[in-house]
């Protein structure tokens, strides 16, 4: 995956988020400046995990509509995968997105710059408010 793809990827999560999670366009900047600076993403389709890899979904929470008023600086999502790395005692293998909107595309970010593949599922197939309704959370994964 590549910069130039973000377009079209943030677009279909914000129709297929039914209009939930925020609005895609500061995810997608900040996927974009990633991938320009640390270079593509490796995209895993669900048949290429082992059942060993540790994917660790990774995204933003709160309010979307403050992003636009502060716009982050761009590494809160990495630390925070860092701080539960280092909490676990253990690295993550890939990432993957958890919702539309925004977090569409902050798993993009964060893969560029830890140089992570990023799993390509879905975790909601639209936006939640709260991410105990996430689909990985339900079936307990």
């Amino acid at each position: 995956l590549r910069a130039e793809d973000l377009a079209d990827l943030a677009r279909g999560a914000a129709f297929l988020g039914t209009g939930g999670g925020g609005d895609p366009t500061i995810g997608r900047l900040m996927a974009e400046e990633a991938l320009r600076r640390y270079g593509h993403v490796e995209l895993l389709g669900l048949e290429e995990v082992d059942d060993g890899l540790w994917v660790v979904p990774t995204a933003m929470m709160g309010a979307p509509t403050c992003l636009v008023e502060k716009i982050p600086r761009g590494d809160e999502p990495v630390r925070s995968l860092e701080a539960l790395e280092a909490f676990c005692g253990r690295r993550a293998g890939a990432t993957t997105p958890i919702e539309g909107g925004i977090n569409s595309t902050i798993p993009l970010a964060v893969a560029a710059r830890r140089r992570l593949p990023v799993l390509d599922a879905d975790g909601m197939g639209r936006a939640f408010p709260f991410p105990y309704q996430e689909t990985f959370h339900v079936y307990g994964v």
